[in-house]
């Protein structure tokens, strides 16, 4: 027997009444929203070109399991989906994939070489998310 699970109500105002896994996801998904800015069409800078948002992924430099950077803008940015599943099974030497070299190139030329120490030692942070660390980053998202 299927479970039928409820369908989550993104654009909810009472986010107190949602669980900490709820909150989490309803936080990807401003993220997102925040990241497409209302946009059509989205500059892939791996690929280095145009897609639609709906080819767009969201992209973490380290892993968004990582809590400490799953937010963070400069570990978080919209790739095409393209390199984000299929350059990411590549494997190149020194990388973890062809898409996490190419990722690097980019954070290096958007940021310059010390996002990548900045973003090694936050990954090292331990970061537990509270329900009001989650509505605060749903609020910020949502620009409320």
């Amino acid at each position: 027997m299927k479970t039928k699970y409820k369908k989550l109500d993104y654009n909810i105002k009472n986010l107190e009444s949602l669980s900490n896994s709820d909150l989490k996801k309803v936080a990807d998904y401003w993220l997102r929203q925040y990241l497409l800015k209302n946009e059509t069409y989205i500059w892939c800078p791996i690929k280095k070109r145009t897609y639609h948002k709906d080819q767009m992924h969201c992209c973490h430099y380290y892993d968004r399991g990582i809590m400490s950077l799953r937010f963070d803008l400069r570990n978080v940015h919209l790739i095409s989906a393209v390199s984000n599943t299929f350059d990411a099974q590549i494997q190149v030497e020194g990388f973890k994939s062809k898409h996490h070299k190419e990722y690097e190139s980019f954070l290096l030329e958007e940021y310059g070489s010390d996002v990548l120490d900045f973003l090694r030692e936050k990954s090292k942070e331990i970061k537990i998310f509270y329900k009001e660390d989650y509505i605060e980053l749903i609020n910020k998202f949502r620009n409320e």
